[in-house]
C-alpha cells in the first residue's frame, strides 16, 4: 500500500501549506508581522518518494509603513528585530511608557537600549534618531536602541520571535512616529489558499481511489 502513504505525504504537506497560509491571511493587519512560508523536501524510502516538511522560511521584506506621529511608535526599515528585555524579540514597535517613563513593548516588557531598559523622566518626551539613538528632552542621549540580528528565527506566538541575535543587520533604520504593517499580501494570500486547497482535495481522492483498488484486489485474493 506503498501508494497510499506517498498520496498522504503529499495531504499532509497540502495540509501544513494550507494552515500557513490561512494563518498569514489571518495576521494580514498584524503589526510588524512577518509572512510564514511552508518548505518541503522530497525524501525516498522502500523505492517510493515522498513529502516531508522543512523547517519553514519567512519573509524579510519591509511591511507598509503607517505613520502616526507617536513619539513611542518605531518601525524597522531592514532586517533587523528590537530586542525585548524578557529575551525575546520583536517587530512589532507599538511601544509605550508605563508609570515609570520605562519604554515597554504594548504588553508591558522593557524595551532594550544598549543592554538595559529605557527610563525616562517623568513628562519627558522622547527622540529617536534613524540609527535607533535615543534622546530624552531633558536627560539628554540614552544610548542606541538595541537592534539585532537573528539566526534561525522562531516565532513565538504574540508577535514574538526567538532565535540566536547577532549584531543590526546593515541598512537597519528606525523611523519615529510610525507603524510597519504586517508584510503578507492578502489577495494573494486567497488565492494561494485556493490553490492548495484544491491540491489536498487531490491528494485526498488519490488516497481513496487506492484504498477502493487495494479492496477490490483484496475481494478478488480471497475469491
Amino acid at each position: 500500500m506503498k501508494d497510499i502513504y506517498i498520496a498522504l505525504s503529499g495531504a499532509t504537506a497540502a495540509w501544513n501549506q494550507l494552515s500557513g497560509i490561512a494563518n498569514n491571511v489571518a495576521n494580514a493587519r498584524t503589526q510588524g508581522y512577518r509572512e510564514g512560508r511552508a518548505t518541503f523536501a522530497l525524501a525516498e524510502e522502500g523505492g517510493g518518494h515522498y513529502a516531508q516538511a522543512g523547517q519553514g522560511a519567512y519573509s524579510t521584506a519591509d511591511g507598509a509603513l503607517e505613520n502616526d506621529g507617536i513619539d513611542t511608535h518605531l518601525a524597522l526599515r531592514g532586517d533587523g528585530f528590537f530586542a525585548l528585555s524578557d529575551g525575546t524579540y520583536t517587530r512589532d514597535g507599538s511601544f509605550q511608557l508605563d508609570a515609570e517613563g520605562t519604554l515597554v513593548s504594548g504588553d508591558g516588557v522593557p524595551v532594550m537600549v544598549e543592554g538595559g531598559p529605557l527610563q525616562l523622566q517623568p513628562g519627558e518626551t522622547l527622540a529617536v534618531g534613524s540609527d535607533g539613538t535615543v534622546r530624552g528632552s531633558r536627560s539628554g542621549e540614552l544610548g542606541k536602541i538595541d537592534i539585532v540580528s537573528l539566526t534561525g528565527p522562531a516565532p513565538l506566538g504574540g508577535n514574538r520571535w526567538a532565535g540566536s541575535a547577532g549584531e543590526a543587520p546593515e541598512g537597519t533604520s528606525v523611523v519615529q512616529g510610525a507603524l510597519e504593517g504586517s508584510n503578507v499580501d492578502a489577495m494573494r494570500g486567497m488565492v494561494e489558499m485556493m490553490e492548495a486547497s484544491r491540491f489536498f482535495e487531490a491528494q485526498q481522492k488519490a488516497i481513496q481511489a487506492s484504498d477502493e483498488l487495494h479492496q477490490r484486489l483484496n475481494r478478488i485474493g480471497g475469491s
